[in-house]
């Protein structure tokens, strides 16, 4: 049975999603403005004006950093922000306590500001429990890098109030909506467990219509053989009544195997099922439904158009759309097949954009136009949805 997101899990991961962009834009934002107070402080206190080099520069790495993860939140580039803006809050530290500005004066809150952007990674996939986990693997690597820092500095290790603080109201924020998604889930009932039991219950009230109409066809008519025979039963009537008392003996009643088995998954469905897994490992999850329904089978043309007018619309979301998630829908209707490619990146304007996305666009329509169908592209800041639509038979006409 294929599953479906329910809105309330499509509201929560809107949520986690907004709140890791915020953090991120913190990251941004924070850098810069750490960049201005460390430049003022380190001036202020007659402090050497080289020592601000490696500072700007692990500030201006670290706000590099943020921005491609706000961009495009991926695993790959989450880690590479955790272990890179670990190294940079190193030399950020070592840099500002050897500044001979007494930064450390009288507490180390400037200097525990780089490590602060660590634990703002955020979460990723729009799951609050990732959200948890990095947040902690922040936390880890910017107290670490504190002590580093401190010990490379000649200064007594010490850990940072200032991630600390950080990652607990950033955990409590995403443990909320952790503990909030698990409440709703219990309030509403598992829509899955529903289906099997009303498909059981149908099942089951089939079986009683089944056994009601045994119990006409035999034991009513037995009854009425009986009445009209006042004397002894002939060897026809008891063998009859013989065999319709073991049928009801045997207790059970068997569904019809005549009845047609349900219909086989189309192959064009298993062939865009194998075109998503290739993307497994692209950096974006695509989200699949409709393939278990669909049951029509489609001309080699039309497959091979639909497949490559599919891949050349992925490949545009991996390359340009900066997102993690995208959605591929697939239904049949009066002889059409329809596939939607949907995702929440970075949209375009037909009026404003590269060349190269052009040509995969020209491609996408060029692909389906060929067997008769048509290609439509919706673009804007919330997202991109191509919808190919193509008849079954190839020809412009269903088979």
């Amino acid at each position: 049975m294929a599953s479906i997101a329910l809105p309330r899990d499509v509201a929560s991961g809107i949520i986690v999603r907004g709140f890791a962009t915020a953090q991120r834009a913190m990251v941004v934002v924070g850098a810069a403005l750490t960049a201005v107070a460390s430049t003022v402080a380190v001036l202020a206190r007659g402090g050497e004006p080289l020592a601000l080099v490696p500072v700007l520069a692990a500030l201006a790495v670290m706000g590099v950093l943020a921005l491609r993860l706000l961009l495009r939140p991926t695993a790959a580039r989450a880690t590479v922000f955790l272990a890179v803006g670990a190294v940079a809050s190193v030399v950020y530290t070592v840099a500002l306590l050897t500044a001979d500005a007494r930064l450390d004066e009288p507490g180390p809150s400037l200097v525990n500001r780089a490590a602060a952007g660590l634990v703002l990674v955020g979460a990723l996939r729009g799951s609050a429990r990732s959200g948890v986990l990095w947040t902690a693997a922040g936390l880890v690597l910017a107290e670490l890098s504190l002590v580093v820092g401190f010990a490379l500095a000649g200064r007594p290790p010490e850990t940072g109030v200032a991630p600390l603080l950080g990652a607990i109201i950033v955990l409590l924020a995403y443990g909320a909506l952790v503990l909030s998604h698990a409440r709703a889930r219990r309030r509403v009932p598992d829509l899955d467990r529903l289906q099997r039991e009303l498909e059981l219950g149908d099942r089951e009230r089939e079986l009683e219509r089944r056994a009601a109409r045994v119990a006409h066809d035999t034991v009513l008519a037995d009854l009425a053989i009986i009445a009209a025979r006042p004397g002894p039963l002939d060897p026809g009537a008891r063998a009859r009544l013989e065999r319709d008392l073991a049928l009801a003996l045997a207790g059970t009643v068997a569904l019809d195997t005549a009845e047609p088995s349900e219909p086989r998954r189309s192959p064009i469905a298993d062939d865009l099922l194998e075109l998503v897994r290739e993307y497994q490992w692209s950096g974006v999850t695509v989200d699949v439904s409709g393939c278990d329904d669909l049951v029509v089978a489609v001309d080699e043309p039309v497959r091979a158009a639909v497949l490559g007018a599919a891949r050349a619309a992925l490949d545009n979301v991996v390359r340009h759309a900066a997102t993690d998630r995208a959605e591929l829908v697939v239904g049949e209707r009066d002889g059409t097949l329809s596939v939607l490619i949907v995702d929440d990146g970075v949209g375009f304007s037909s009026t404003s954009v590269d060349a190269d996305r052009l040509g995969v666009r020209s491609s996408i329509d060029a692909r389906v136009r060929e067997v008769g169908g048509s290609a439509r592209v919706w673009s804007g800041e919330e997202g991109t949805t191509v919808m190919l639509s193509v008849p079954i038979g190839g020809d412009g006409t269903p088979s």
